[in-house]
């Protein structure tokens, strides 16, 4: 105790209060109750009166913390994080794991731990929330970040950390859609502190949207014409039989020197084209989800007591389990995967690779193909993804001439809202009703 200047006991062998040699502002020390130890930490006050008001204060929010079981340590960004990550990892699908961990790595910590000098959690304040946005869609055409894709433009993919990675599909403003996705992301952990109390209040995050593309936030989802489709899959058809480079040429029976890229067939290039359009097909004509398709196995497929084919979709996929009903000749494209693959158990997936593992990415080279076929944008320069495959089969089942489907049946089919299939495809009810609304 000789060490403390004007101590004082708040609140006998609990709360001490005390200032230290040289400086003017109040320490406080607090005894956590029911359990060893203390809390030390500035009070802010150079007035003792307002020091005791203080150190009360903080022995009453240590005391209900302690009560309720709520955390009582000191937590910067990345404590916050990996405290929540260890409770939370282990209910997320794959998919969503590397999504949660490439966007954390990649923009939140450098971020709260650099941007912010790290600060602690308890003193971030709406306006730090805010100013994220700005830096994060600006972030790419910074310097920072045009030298962050120099860096890695050679660089083989890091799946231990993402932030680390190759950066291959990088907006200079990335879309209202991913900032969306980041502002929930970021509210599923500081929402979660709070009601921990490690964070005492629920911030204020809210991403902006960009004012140009106003219009495009209830728009129709790029997808492809008729015309487009079969284009698509026709060079599809000859693409799956691979490229013939021709012969290196030999010189005295030897192979002489080339600049130029012999490409040849082999087995493994044929498997991996026969499966990415198989797979294609099949997405196109079932309205998976991407990621849906990705972790179907053998056992997924089913079949009614009346003879139709169904698919159970896996309840770590985005908005769990259900069963859905695709277009019969979906299945012809499965049993064209049976011909070529040697995992056929009931556990297999149905589309994994060669040696029967999960395919990293079968977005990456849809998008090669896309391009190929300059199909890559839709008549309003939207991108067109792997998703644009689900859309696909939502326009051709809703514009149905012989067969539409009501909304909320192909929403229930889809595993999404009534509401969301209204606000992307409302458009294609008015054609459906075309010869009505233009009857005299």
């Amino acid at each position: 105790m000789s060490t403390y200047e004007n101590h004082k006991w708040v609140i006998p062998d609990k709360v001490l209060i005390y200032q230290r040699s040289g400086s003017p502002k109040y320490q406080m020390r607090l005894k956590v109750p029911d359990r060893t130890g203390y809390i030390v930490k500035s009070t802010k006050e150079t007035d003792a009166s307002l020091a005791e008001d203080t150190a009360r204060k903080e022995y009453i929010s240590l005391a209900y913390k302690v009560e309720n079981n709520l955390e009582i340590e000191k937590y910067d960004f990345l404590k916050l994080y990996r405290t929540w990550w260890k409770r939370e990892k282990t209910s997320k699908s794959d998919a969503r794991i590397r999504y949660i961990e490439g966007t954390i790595e990649r923009y939140f910590v450098p971020y709260f731990t650099e941007v912010l000098s790290n600060k602690s959690i308890t003193t971030l304040t709406d306006l730090d929330f805010e100013d994220y946005w700005t830096w994060r869609i600006g972030y790419w055409s910074s310097p920072k970040g045009k030298n962050n894709v120099s860096r890695t433009s050679k660089r083989n993919n890091n799946q231990s950390n993402q932030r680390h990675s190759k950066k291959g599909n990088i907006k200079e403003r990335p879309s209202d859609k991913t900032l969306q996705m980041e502002q929930s992301l970021m509210k599923q952990i500081f929402w979660w502190g709070h009601r921990r109390g490690i964070v005492d209040r629920q911030p204020f995050i809210k991403s902006p949207k960009d004012a140009s593309k106003k219009n495009l936030q209830v728009a129709r989802r790029p997808t492809f014409e008729l015309d487009e489709w079969r284009k698509l899959y026709r060079y599809m058809r000859v693409w799956v039989q691979g490229e013939e480079g021709g012969e290196q040429p030999r010189k005295n029976g030897n192979f002489a020197k080339t600049t130029s890229v012999m490409k040849r067939t082999h087995s493994l290039h044929i498997f991996q084209r026969n499966l990415i359009r198989n797979y294609v097909l099949f997405v196109a004509n079932s309205g998976l989800r991407p990621n849906e398709a990705r972790q179907l196995r053998w056992r997924d497929i089913k079949t009614t007591t009346d003879g139709h084919k169904y698919i159970y979709v896996r309840p770590t996929t985005k908005t769990g389990e259900r069963d859905t009903f695709p277009l019969p000749h979906a299945f012809r494209y499965l049993e064209r995967v049976i011909e070529q693959s040697e995992y056929m158990g009931d556990d297999d997936l149905v589309f994994g690779n060669k040696e029967g593992n999960p395919v990293a990415n079968f977005g990456k080279i849809f998008k090669t193909i896309l391009t190929d076929t300059n199909l890559l944008f839709d008549s309003e320069g939207r991108v067109r993804t792997i998703y644009s495959l689900r859309h696909f089969y939502a326009t051709q089942r809703l514009s149905s001439k012989t067969k539409p489907i009501p909304m909320e049946v192909l929403a229930q089919n889809m595993g999404t809202s009534p509401q969301m299939m209204f606000t992307h495809y409302r458009h294609l009810t008015t054609h459906n009703f075309a010869e009505i609304l233009t009857a005299r």
